[in-house]
């Protein structure tokens, strides 16, 4: 299971003045199901479900990196591959 950084996409929400309506509209998705995903750490989300919020956001590309793959995912595959 993936580690996800709710916290820093809730932040950078505010920070562009964009609200989780907006963001589930843009995703298509009912409101509701927007915030339990969120509310059960992100995980839920699905590739597409992130590259369109990445656009509708806006995020980087590091942004997304940051929120959806945190360093401890990032250590736990350098561990695999070491």
């Amino acid at each position: 299971m993936l580690n996800m950084n709710m916290d820093r996409l809730r932040g950078l929400l505010v920070e562009r003045h964009v609200t989780q309506d907006e963001v589930a509209t843009a995703l298509k998705i009912n409101r509701s199901t927007f915030y339990r995903k969120i509310s059960e750490g992100g995980n839920r989300f699905t590739a597409e479900e992130i590259f369109k919020m990445r656009d509708f956001i806006p995020l980087s590309d590091q942004e997304v990196i940051d929120i959806f793959l945190t360093k401890k995912v990032a250590l736990s595959r350098r561990k695999e591959v070491i």
